[in-house]
């Protein structure tokens, strides 16, 4: 459909668009959000006018979750309150999926600001899609630990709140990969990384779909296990302690790949919790060296053949 606006509607389309608005979509509504008329742009976004019987309603070209704020900006535009912002929302495009627009509306013929049944309003779309997608990579970006995919601390910080506020059950899991000074030293930093991407992924093999990963230091790793008993708890922990250790050959010497973890059921108080998971960590860490060094002492007594690392044991704090 050809565009059909008299020269003082170009005059207001004009006035709503900005400087750097090169592709828009115009289009004329009656007072019941009708579309009347519209741009060629339109049928570029697989909704030509003539193609329905019945006009289109505006919020017919909405996603669902967007429409309740479409409806209210529109009721506002019909009821002649000038001066309306640009309000974003997703158009839905058959078969294309949804893409973000920003629309600004601009009533005509009402008086005073007073309702008028023969208002018309006037809205101009453009697309912003390319921005919205880039601000929402940034915004990822912002909470995800780049070398291993998980989350990172800022991010894990605002969940731990968020379960702590809502009084959500459940228990934190902490992790510390142990003797990563060495593999960096002997290895190299693209070993030590390999190990810190390799222990995300055992995370990713064990944990529950829904629980929350997290890399909140250089080598401990934060699970939230939410909707958990201590024993489905400790057993998920146990098991990544178990699938992680192992032995690295080097050079000239063997590291052994091992893990402490200390778990904290959720309270009251974020600091509180994380701080309790440490120290049940420190505990697990304390036990596994003292464990070793038995373990060393008797083999300068007695020989025997190298084994595979015990993994360090999941401790409880309540």
């Amino acid at each position: 459909m050809a565009l059909d606006f008299s020269a003082g509607d170009f005059a207001r389309i004009f006035d709503l668009a900005t400087n750097d608005t090169l592709d828009i979509v115009v289009i004329e509504c009656d007072a019941e959000g009708f579309i009347l008329k519209a741009s060629h742009g339109l049928s570029g976004l697989g909704s030509p006018i003539p193609a329905f019987l019945v006009p289109p309603r505006l919020e017919d070209l909405v996603a669902p979750p967007d429409i309740p704020r479409i409806r209210a900006e529109f009721a506002m535009a019909a009821g002649g309150q000038e001066d309306r912002g640009w309000v974003e929302f997703r158009l839905q495009q058959p078969g294309l999926g949804d893409r973000w627009f920003a629309l600004r509306l601009s009533p005509v013929g009402a008086q005073d600001g007073s309702p008028d049944p023969a208002c018309r309003v006037l809205g101009v779309m453009r697309d912003v899609h390319e921005r919205r997608m880039l601000e929402e990579r940034l915004f990822a970006a912002r909470l995800t630990d780049p070398l291993t995919a998980l989350t990172n601390r800022v991010a894990f910080d605002c969940m731990l709140e968020h379960a702590v506020e809502n009084r959500q059950s459940g228990w934190l899991a902490l992790f510390s990969i142990g003797q990563m000074r060495a593999i960096n030293h002997h290895l190299g930093h693209q070993a030590g990384d390999a190990v810190l991407k390799g222990f995300g992924d055992v995370l990713r093999t064990v944990m529950r779909t829904g629980d929350t990963l997290s890399r909140i230091a250089d080598a401990t790793f934060a699970v939230l296990i939410l909707d958990a008993t201590f024993a489905d708890a400790c057993h998920l922990a146990e098991r990544a302690l178990q699938l992680f250790a192992g032995d690295l050959e080097c050079r000239t010497t063997t590291l052994s790949l091992s893990a402490n973890s200390g778990l904290a059921e959720i309270g009251s108080n974020a600091h509180d919790t994380l701080r309790r998971a440490e120290l049940e960590m420190v505990r697990s860490k304390a036990g596994a060296n003292a464990s070793r060094q038995r373990g060393q002492a008797a083999s300068q007594r007695t020989p025997r053949l190298p084994t595979r690392a015990a993994p360090g044991s999941a401790r409880r704090a309540g």
